[in-house]
């Protein structure tokens, strides 16, 4: 084992069980349940059922409070989990299995479903979208924001931290990435903080208030095995079927770390391969920090009230 993973784990576990949590939680269930407009939300690789909070502005502004939100949730995927216990092939079907079973539910009771997916959370949706029942399927409508590819690229980094911080779990490789804002040059994805202006407004939002991020060594760090994500996703696109029609509205950052660099046309194929029913906002933006409120509020726009 490298010399300092036994201190990277041991400072991940004291943040999982320490730190005081503004969206990183399993709350699932937001509103009125007996409103006739329902919200499903399908968090992306590392996220959790309380991210959901960080759109409210945006919901409430658009669709007022007559909504109710529920967030996909399982104890496998919680907050208080290691990141490397949660992605595994079983838990990956028990996902499917409950998004099923959750969608069919709300689409008996209620007369509009709105699934918004974050991220890599789409493929889950895409894993499960051959069990949602046609009834469902008839009232639902996607909203997928920070959209992201269904393959990692291979990183340099991995080698040199794996040295320092890394292990091997069921013959994955997982190590320890820092997020600073001085390192925003290597890669978009390592900003730790965003300026958010909107008009006379304000803020300084902070990325370890929504992620998942552990101090080490005066740094905040995140896990992660690019090996380990991509055979799931791989798992995930063979056993699904594709292109889909249901109705979509989509927020796509153009400087998103995660797209390698790849430009909108090439990000617009991707789409179309998943999605045959689909409008697009593009903004030049990072992954996390295109979800300010306006960009949300934006794609919302293009659904009916």
């Amino acid at each position: 084992m490298p010399l300092f993973t036994k201190k990277f784990i041991e400072s991940y576990k004291n943040t999982l069980e320490n730190q005081y949590r503004y969206f990183y939680d399993d709350f699932d269930e937001y509103g009125n349940r007996d409103a006739p407009h329902v919200f499903y939300f399908i968090e992306g690789i590392g996220g959790v059922p309380g991210q959901i909070r960080f759109a409210f502005p945006s919901l409430i502004k658009y669709f007022g409070t007559t909504i109710f939100i529920k967030s996909l949730n399982l104890k496998e995927f919680s907050c208080n989990e290691f990141i490397f216990n949660k992605y595994t092939l079983e838990n990956i079907d028990k996902k499917r299995n409950k998004i099923i079973s959750d969608l069919n539910k709300l689409g008996k009771r209620y007369k509009r479903v709105t699934i918004i997916c974050s991220s890599n959370g789409f493929y889950d949706f895409l894993y499960a979208y051959s069990g949602l029942n046609k009834s469902l399927l008839r009232k639902s409508e996607l909203v997928w924001c920070a959209v992201a590819p269904d393959h990692f690229l291979d990183t340099k980094w991995e080698n040199f931290f794996f040295k320092f911080n890394g292990f091997v779990k069921d013959n994955y490789r997982w190590f320890a990435i820092p997020n600073n804002n001085l390192l925003t040059f290597l890669n978009s994805e390592l900003k730790m903080t965003h300026k958010w202006k909107y008009g006379d407004f304000k803020k300084t939002f902070f990325k370890d208030d929504l992620e998942f991020r552990f101090k080490c060594f005066g740094i905040k760090w995140s896990y992660a095995s690019i090996s380990c994500f991509n055979y799931l996703l791989m798992h995930i696109v063979e056993n699904s079927k594709f292109p889909i029609d249901l109705k979509s509205y989509i927020l796509v950052a153009t400087d998103d770390g995660y797209w390698q660099g790849k430009s909108q046309n090439e990000i617009e194929s991707h789409l179309t391969k998943y999605l045959t029913n689909k409008q697009v906002v593009y903004k030049k933006s990072s992954h996390l920090w295109l979800l300010m409120p306006e960009n949300i509020t934006e794609v919302l726009g293009l659904m009916n009230r």
